[in-house]
């Protein structure tokens, strides 16, 4: 096996485990080089990601949840450095989807053993993501979901704080456009996909794959609670689409423009905005995964 220079930017409530200091530790004497850089605070590992591209590493490595993935992932937009994923995290979506183990050591195979593949991935206002990016009750409840939470019960955190957004039940009014797509409604929550899911593994857009080109549009119109509630059900299961007061779509890029701000979860980060630019972008990440995506889809 060719030696391999990896760099592993790793969250740092993440750097102390035992499995992941084994796991460095077994892969420097097989004869590789690794370089561990620790990230304090938001911003770090995007910074550590783009320095260790710039520097010829062979792969650079996300090890944490959604969130530092994210960062990483933006760290390597423009180069063509091989994205690595250890999936130390809550939620762990996008390791999910591609088959990534969550076991440190196995992760790492993955990364040794198989080789980079393209895959797409979608922006919004400029900045890259991997997964599904949220409006309405869904990014909520991911916002009010408190970190401790989150490490005591891992994904079940994010249905305990969906239940609470379900007891306020607001809404929102937008107009989605998308090419010749126009829909204005009254909406309870929206997904725009590249990947198939959000908050620890729901099927929001079920259909998506990061080999087509596109990104889907899932928006849930208002509707009485009790409707919701069971519309929730089935998009737990991803048997959502072609329900009642479901729109689902495909789109290369997609304008959200809303009539107030709205809470918007990407990959596990929330912000608030009133318009929203998706984009989608066709095979301009090269990453180490078991599978892509929603490839067996298409």
């Amino acid at each position: 096996m060719t030696a391999k220079h990896i760099v592993l930017v790793a969250h740092g409530a993440r750097a102390g485990r035992p499995d992941f200091r084994h796991m460095v530790k077994w892969v420097r004497e097989r004869g590789h080089q690794v370089d561990v850089h620790v990230t304090y605070e938001r911003g770090d590992a995007e910074a550590l990601a783009r320095r260790a591209a710039a520097q010829g590493a062979d792969v650079v490595a996300a090890v944490g949840g959604d969130g530092t993935l994210n960062e990483v992932v933006n760290g390597l937009d423009g180069s063509d450095t091989p994205l690595g994923v250890i999936p130390l995290g809550t939620a762990n979506d996008f390791a999910r989807q591609s088959g990534i183990p969550a076991d440190a050591d196995h992760a790492m195979d993955v990364i040794l053993q198989r080789k980079p593949v393209r895959i797409d991935t979608a922006s919004l206002n400029g900045r890259r993501f991997l997964n599904v990016s949220t409006g309405g009750i869904g990014a909520q409840a991911t916002a009010e979901t408190p970190s401790q939470l989150k490490q005591a019960i891992g994904q079940l955190a994010y249905a305990i704080s969906g239940l609470r957004q379900l007891a306020d039940f607001e809404t929102n009014h937008a107009v989605f456009r998308g090419g010749t797509y126009v829909l204005e409604c009254d909406f309870l929550m929206f997904a725009v996909g590249s990947g198939l899911s959000s908050g620890g593994g729901t099927p929001v857009t079920p259909h998506a794959s990061t080999t087509d080109g596109l990104l889907d549009l899932c928006v849930v119109e208002r509707m009485p609670r009790r409707e919701f509630a069971r519309t929730v059900m089935r998009l737990r299961h991803g048997e959502h689409v072609g329900e009642e007061g479901v729109h689902y779509v495909r789109l290369a890029e997609l304008t959200i423009e809303a009539t107030k701000p709205l809470s918007v979860n990407v990959d596990g980060e929330v912000s608030d905005s009133r318009r929203l630019d998706y984009l989608a972008r066709p095979k301009d990440l090269l990453v180490h995964v078991v599978h892509r995506p929603g490839e067996e889809k298409h």
